[in-house]
This record gives structure tokens, sequence and C-alpha cells, in this order.
């Protein structure tokens, strides 16, 4: 067999092209290769160390399986649901759109025995399970690690968001362990695309990303790199050859496919630039079980990520390239997405630029997001609960200023997103999820000054050691997150889709249903209202494009066809008015849903409130209070969306100066952290991959 720079591989730098097609075709090999291992174990035999680099590495020439008693099958359905994914999501993949096609997908249901758990997680999505937990009880299964190349692909020279996804995606059909396995494995191969990237740097991405999220794993995995670390390469080789790979077998727990980062990643560190070694140590020695059908695969997405499908024997290109071509395409969604941040990019740096009342605009616009949302919240809250009509009756004149506040400083709508805020500046401008929002509570939040029905049952099993991504889906829908989910808009500027999708995973930590439909509804609107020339029209656009069109699920029959239908309804009263009182008595006969904190109601009678008030801070304000029902939390998100669009200068100065200088300090202090962030932390992770996305021109 013919092999093409076997040892080393060094040649000119391959374009992002390149390097999704490597990456494509050495997870298809590693599939392929790795699965020859498992069917045909006597050609892979090595008597000697140094033997392991002269196995012949090709694919199984002649295959029959018994039938009715097959075992293992090749992990390329898992590459391409993948991919699949992405390329019938045209971009980003949420975990319902993977299920999607992952509890259909007849590669997957092929009946090997070693794949049950995988074909259990088929059925139970059938029988109608939420995606977000169906993977929540399976037992820990490295397989689901090779649906990871295309994560890594679209997330490229971003390991952070990588990780995230991988997580979210493998959570499918795996427990947090192996959901965590297949994040960092996505990290890897994120993280192979970086220009200058090598093997010890990107194992010490993946150990620092460990660290970060699961420390247990973080020092399991440090355990094989440790006993790998051997100067000599003869004694690496001897004890690679000796425990068969299993450089952590001590530590072992689980034997279906497991952690196949304990292989990946001290191969990756000594072998980075030579491929077919690497792919050697990751199938010739007798690994437990079927874990290098899945190293394998990995192994080889990464190399191909680093150096592109040139770096691999020609033998191994023609084997991968049937399989891999339909998955090409995927270049096609990524270089769209690289455009897309480009847009990003350019609408931060002006926000940043342009000056207002002595600050960036940006600054002008976290700074009017924060302080007009929590003016808000603190003046509806005394009437929180009553009707229209008791308020006028009550206040002939109506509530025009604030009439409490000791408020400004207590409510909860405003105190959540302040931690959310914190949160995001804790992550020094890498992208939160779950997880890192339900740390926050547990290191800061008050259990008892929350609603016991979702934030307080939700902390309450949090602190049992739940995973943070999937508490909310039994609590009482509330409101609770649209009250406070535009810090997630603002790490997204410019980018409505991103910050939908985000707002949606880190919804899920205490709530559910239309609760986290309307948050990611808020999310995607303050994305909107910060670009430079966004209007009134365009943020309540942004609104209704994230708008689900699907029918509501709701305990309730309802005379709206869908959330988008509803939010609609209240936009077109909205149209009607000039007055934000006048509004009042048609959207109630026309938009009053179920109970005052229904979040579909509060936050489409925040949007009518915010149109008829032209995104004026006072008069949005004053609307979302007189408008009554959830008050506090209406005021709170018409006065905040009208705080973005025309900044803190257009916040009352009446109503600021009622704040305790500190309660003002602080807001301007994380403001202008959170805006430094997005700026110095963030951008410079999208210019990299503008780099890389440049080399294909």
């Amino acid at each position: 067999m013919k092999r093409r720079n076997m040892n080393s591989y060094q040649e000119k730098r391959p374009t992002l092209d390149d390097k999704i097609e490597g990456c494509l075709v050495g997870a298809a090999a590693g599939a392929r290769i790795g699965f020859a291992r498992v069917v045909e174990p006597e050609r892979f035999k090595a008597g000697k160390p140094a033997e392991m680099f002269k196995v012949d590495l090709r694919a199984i020439t002649k295959y029959k399986p018994t039938p009715n008693a097959i075992s293992i099958r090749d992990t390329l359905p898992l590459i391409d649901v993948g991919v699949r994914a992405f390329l019938e999501s045209g971009g980003r993949v949420t975990p319902e759109q993977f299920a999607e096609l992952f509890r259909n997908d007849e590669g997957i249901a092929y009946p090997a025995f070693w794949w049950d758990g995988l074909h259990t997680v088929q059925e139970i999505l059938r029988e109608g399970m939420n995606p977000r937990i169906s993977g929540l009880g399976t037992y820990p299964n490295g397989l689901m690690c090779a649906a990871m190349p295309a994560v890594g692909i679209f997330h490229c020279a971003h390991p952070d968001y990588a990780y995230l996804d991988g997580v979210e995606l493998a959570s499918v059909a795996q427990t947090r362990i192996g959901a965590d396995w297949a994040g960092l494995c996505a990290a890897a191969i994120a993280a192979a695309f970086d220009s200058n990237a090598t093997g010890e740097r990107i194992v010490e991405t993946v150990m620092k990303i460990a660290f970060q999220h699961n420390k247990d794993l973080f020092y399991e995995l440090d355990y094989s790199l440790g006993r790998a670390k051997c100067a000599d390469e003869n004694a690496f080789l001897n004890a690679w050859h000796h425990t068969g790979g299993a450089m952590s077998a001590a530590r072992e727990n689980t034997w279906i496919a497991h952690n196949p980062l304990n292989y990946i990643l001290p191969a990756l560190r000594r072998y980075d630039k030579a491929p077919y070694k690497m792919m050697a140590l990751l199938v010739v020695p007798p690994t437990p079980m079927y874990v290098c059908t899945v190293s394998a695969a990995i192994g080889g997405a990464i190399a191909g990520a680093m150096h592109g499908s040139k770096a691999f024997p020609q033998s191994w290109v023609k084997l991968a390239t049937p399989a891999a071509r339909p998955w090409f395409k995927l270049a096609e969604v990524v270089n769209r997405r690289i455009r897309k941040e480009a847009q990003v990019i350019r609408v931060t740096e002006k926000l940043a630029e342009l000056p207002a009342i002595g600050k960036s605009l940006l600054r002008e616009k976290v700074r009017g997001c924060i302080l007009a949302g929590a003016i808000g919240n603190a003046m509806g809250s005394p009437v929180e609960g009553m009707m229209y009509q008791a308020i006028d009756k009550k206040y002939p004149k109506g509530i025009t200023t604030i009439l409490d506040p000791s408020r400004l400083e207590s409510e909860d709508d405003n105190q959540m997103a302040m931690l959310l805020v914190e949160t995001y500046i804790a992550r020094e401008g890498a992208p939160v999820m779950a997880r890192h929002f339900g740390k926050t509570w547990q290191d800061k939040l008050n259990r008892d000054h929350f609603f016991v029905f979702c934030m307080g049952r939700a902390y309450d099993l949090i602190r049992r050691e739940w995973d943070p991504r999937i508490t909310g889906h039994w609590s009482v829908v509330t409101g609770s997150t649209v009250m406070c989910m535009e810090p997630v808009g603002i790490y997204h500027i410019g980018d409505p889709e991103y910050a939908a999708i985000d707002a949606k995973a880190i919804s899920y930590m205490y709530q559910r249903g239309l609760d986290m439909v309307a948050a990611t509804m808020l999310a995607a609107t303050v994305a909107e209202a910060f670009k430079p020339e966004a209007t009134v029209e365009s943020v309540c656009d942004a609104a209704l494009a994230a708008a689900p069109r699907e029918k509501m699920l709701t305990f309730d029959k309802r005379p709206f066809k869908s959330c988008r239908d509803y939010i609609e309804k209240c936009l077109e009263i909205a149209g009607k008015y000039t007055d934000v009182l006048a509004a009042r008595k048609e959207l109630y006969q026309k938009c009053l849903l179920y109970h005052m904190i229904d979040p579909l109601e509060l936050w489409g009678f925040s949007l009518a409130m915010f149109k008829i008030a032209k995104g004026d801070v006072r008069q949005a304000a004053i609307g979302g209070t007189n408008i009554a029902r959830d008050s506090d939390t209406i005021a709170g998100r018409a006065a905040m969306l009208s705080g973005i669009l025309r900044g803190a200068s257009n916040v009352p100065r009446e109503w600021a100066s009622m704040f305790s200088k500190e309660s003002l300090d602080k807001i301007d202090r994380n403001a202008e952290r959170l805006a430094d962030l997005v700026v110095k932390c963030k951008l410079p992770v999208l210019k990299k991959r503008q780099i890389i996305g440049g080399e294909n021109r």
C-alpha cells in the first residue's frame, strides 16, 4: 500500500474549505478503519511496540454480519446525522433539530446490540419525550462523540462554543458525563482549525475547558496524559502497547466505547504532525471493547482539521470520500455563518466607536438597557396583579412616576438580570450556558426571595446536583425568564439568531413552555435593538421572526393559532394608538390570557407599550405600569427595549436620581465591564474566524 507522508506532514497551509474537507474525510476514514479493527482484530495485531506503525491501516475488505446476531457497526451514521443536522438547519443546530433527525435515522437504528443505548433514545423520542431530557438517565457511552465533527467544524476556531453546543446536542442521547466527553471532542476539533494549532495547544485548550466545566473529568484526562508523558519515545510506545492504549485503565468505570479522549489526547500531543502514526495508536492496540470505532473517527477529524486531506495516505482519501462527499456542503454553511459574523463585528465596532454623552454608543446602550429595565420594573411593582380599571380608580390621572423608590433595588426582575450580567462577566467573554448561570445561583441567590413554584424549585434541584440544563422542565410557567434574559441579547449584539438559541438553553434552567418561548423572543429583540440603524419596527419584526408558528401546547384552549399569531395581534392593536393608556381597553378585550403572569401576555403587552411609546423610556414605563396585570415586568421590558434603542440619556433624570449612588455605580460598572468584554474578548475570537475564513480567498 502506498503511504504519503506517513511520519510527518508539512506542506502549503490548507484553506478553510480544505480543512473542512480534511476533517470530514479524516472522520470517515477513522470510522471505517476503527470498525475494521473490531471486525478483523487479527489483521491489526502488533507483537512489538515498533510494529504498531507497520500495520496496514485499511478498511474491511469482506464483511458479512451474521443476521440476528450483530454486535457493532461503524460510526459513519453518527457522523452523518451530525452533518445533516447542520445542512438542514443551514446554521446553528438546536437539540430539537438534532433529535428530529436522530429519532428516525435508519443508520443509527441498525440492529447492533452495543448500540442499544442509542436505540433506546430513538424509542423514547418517538414516544414524545423532550429531546433536552431524553439522554438524562442513559448509561455513559462514548458513541455520541462520533457525531461531533460537524459541531467542531461549524464552530471552527471557537472551542468554547463547540463544547457548549456539543454538550447540548449530545445530551439528546447521553447523560451528563457522556455529553461532556462529546463536548470536549467537539472543542478539540474546533481548536484544530486554528492556524497556529499544534497537538499541545489543542490538548491545553481541551484541558482548560474540562477544568472549567467538570473537574472530575479534567483529573481523569490529566491522569491519562500524565501516564503518557514519557520523554523517550520508546518508553511511550512500550507503555502504550502494554496497556492497549488504556492509559487510564485503572479509572475507567464503563466499557462500551468509553471516553475516547483518554486515547486521543496523549496520541495527539505526540503525533500531531504524523496522522498515520496517531491513527495507528488509536486502532492497533487492543483497546477495551469498541472505543476505537469512536477514537479513530475523532482523531482523524482532528488531523484533517489541522492539515487538510492531503495529510492522509491516498488510500484513506479514496476509502473515505464516497461517504464524506455529501458532507462537503457543510463548508457553505460555515462560510455563510462567518460572513454573518463579519456583520456582527462591524455593528459592534461601530457602536464602540460612535460617541454618546462622553461614552461610546455601545456603553450608552448597555447602560440604558440595564438602567431603564430596573426603573420600569420598580415603577410597575406597586400595582402588580391589579387590573387597569382598579388603577384608574385609585390613580385617576394615572401613575406617572416611581411611587416607591425602595423597590428600585429589591425587585426580583432586576436582581435576576444582574445575576445573569455577572455570569457573563465571570465568563470573561466566553459564551454562557445554563450550568454557568446555575453556578451563579448557587453562589449568590437567596432562595427565599423567589417564587417557590419556578425559581425556588429549580434552585433546590440545582443544589441537589441536578444538571442546570434541565431543571426548569417541571416549573410552573410564571414569566420568570422573560423578565431577565436581556444580558443574552447584549452579548449577542446584532445577532438575534444566536441570542434566541442561547436564551432558550439558559431559560430551561428554571422555566419551560411559553416562558422559554417569550424569553427567546426577548433576547432576539435586544440583539436587534443594539444595531445603530435599529428602529421600533425592526425590533418588533425581530420578535415576530423569533415567534413560533406552531400550535401552542398549553393546558387551556386559546383563541390564537400560535405564539406568532398572538404577538401579531398585540402589535396590530398597538399600531392603532399613539397614547399608551388608550390602548389598554382593546388589548384587554382581545389579548388577555389565563393569568396575569402568563409570559406570552406580559411579553405581548410589553411589545405593544414599546411600540406605542415609539421607544421612549418614560412613555414605555408609564404604559407598562398602567396596563397593570404583571405590570412590574411589562413596564421593565418595555422600558428596557426603549433604553437600548435610545440609550441611557433617554431615562428621565428625576427617576434615575432615586437610585442610591451605590446602585447606580454598580449598574455603571457592570454595563462598562459587559461592553468591554464583548469588544475585547468576544470579538477577537470572531475576528480569528474571519482570518481563517479568508484563507479561502
